[in-house]
C-alpha cells in the first residue's frame, strides 16, 4: 500500500491572494490615466496645429488683399484687418480664437512695395495645460509678405 503524503494546510489568504481573477481589472485601471492623458493631449496637440493653419490662412489672405486690392490705391492696415476679421471679409472671427489680432505693416517704394501681414491669436491648453512644464496658453504667430501690385 502506497503512504499517502500528508496534506499540506494553506492558509485562506494565500489562496486568495494567488488568485487571477481581477488582476486584469487593476491593471487596466492603473493604465487607464495614462491612456486617458496620451490620448487628450494628443487632441489638444492637433487642435494646436489646426490653429496654427487657420492663422496661416488668415496671414496669407490678408496679404493677398492687400497686394492685390482692386479699388485704386491700396488698402489701409486698418482695412486689411478688417477684412481678414469681419463677416464681410474672410470671417475669422467666427472661428473664436481667443485674442486674435491682425497687423499689417507697408514697407519699401514702388515698384519693391511690400506688404507683412501678421496674425496673432493664443491657444488655451485643455490638458497639456495641467501638466507641470506647461504653461496654460500659448501664442500663436503667422506672417506673410508679399510684394504689392500696382502703384
Amino acid at each position: 500500500m502506497a503512504k499517502r503524503r500528508p496534506r499540506r494546510r494553506t492558509l485562506w489568504i494565500w489562496r486568495v491572494w494567488r488568485r487571477q481573477e481581477g488582476a486584469a481589472m487593476v491593471e487596466f485601471a492603473l493604465i487607464l490615466p495614462v491612456l486617458l492623458i496620451l490620448i487628450l493631449g494628443g487632441m489638444d496637440l492637433g487642435h494646436m496645429f489646426y490653429l496654427q493653419h487657420l492663422i496661416t490662412n488668415a496671414s496669407r489672405e490678408g496679404a493677398r488683399f492687400g497686394a492685390k486690392y482692386t479699388g485704386g490705391s491700396s488698402p489701409s492696415p486698418t482695412a486689411i484687418s478688417t477684412y481678414v476679421t469681419s463677416s464681410s471679409g474672410l470671417n475669422y472671427d467666427s472661428f473664436k480664437l481667443d485674442g486674435l489680432t491682425v497687423t499689417a505693416v507697408y514697407s519699401g517704394t514702388s515698384p519693391n512695395r511690400i506688404i507683412t501681414v501678421t496674425v496673432q491669436a493664443n491657444k488655451k491648453w485643455w490638458i497639456l495645460g495641467m501638466i507641470p512644464g506647461f504653461s496654460s496658453s500659448k501664442q500663436l504667430q503667422a506672417a506673410t509678405a508679399m510684394v504689392v501690385e500696382g502703384p
